[in-house]
């Protein structure tokens, strides 16, 4: 996840692969690594963040040891704040009749993001979300603006975009497939 030719990479297959665990490390690392950045992790309903994510980035943080005041995190406004300035915040991805284009996202600017569990997330979002990352501060790091998804296997635009240009060998520059698996996890 950290070369500089992927733009976006699908990390997808079996339940219990570890699709989670990978997105919390990956932005625990790069808020760390990084001061004043700022990410998302997009999902379906802000409310799965709050009842699932959190409790996986809360228990990748206490698997490293990573002392309690390197990071706060707002339920009510499902956001991660880190002591030296990195943001993670929560964007919900419901598609809503009144905002089909996801206007919604505004123009707010991220260095990175996180589509979890992308088989409930409408194209259309996937799709402008990956249009706000590599916006803030990647210049002066020089780190590419990356779009991590996960997701258990679906029909959807994550088979026609990533798995089935994958599995015939053309899948576009810049994205990466990346299949996981129950045995992966420990």
């Amino acid at each position: 996840l950290s070369d500089l030719e992927t733009d976006e990479v699908l990390f997808g297959g079996a339940a219990g692969g570890g699709k989670s665990w990978i997105g919390c490390e990956w932005l625990l690392w790069n808020c760390i690594a990084y001061p004043g950045t700022r990410w998302f992790i997009g999902r379906h309903h802000l409310s799965q963040i709050r009842e699932s994510t959190a409790v996986t980035f809360r228990k990748v943080c206490k698997k490293h040891s990573i002392p309690a005041d390197w990071w706060k995190y707002n339920e009510n406004g499902v956001k991660i704040v880190f002591s030296n300035g990195s943001t993670v915040s929560g964007l919900e991805m419901m598609h809503k009749p009144g905002d089909p284009e996801f206007d919604g996202f505004g123009s707010t600017e991220y260095t990175g993001g996180w589509i979890e569990e992308g088989g409930g997330v409408a194209y259309k979002a996937y799709e402008v979300a990956g249009t706000r990352i590599g916006r803030h501060l990647n210049d002066e790091y020089n780190i590419r603006g990356k779009l991590l998804i996960t997701g258990n296997p679906s029909r959807n635009w994550m088979y026609s975009t990533f798995f089935k240009p994958y599995r015939d060998g053309n899948l576009s520059n810049g994205r990466a497939f990346i299949q996981a698996f129950v045995t992966d996890n420990e």
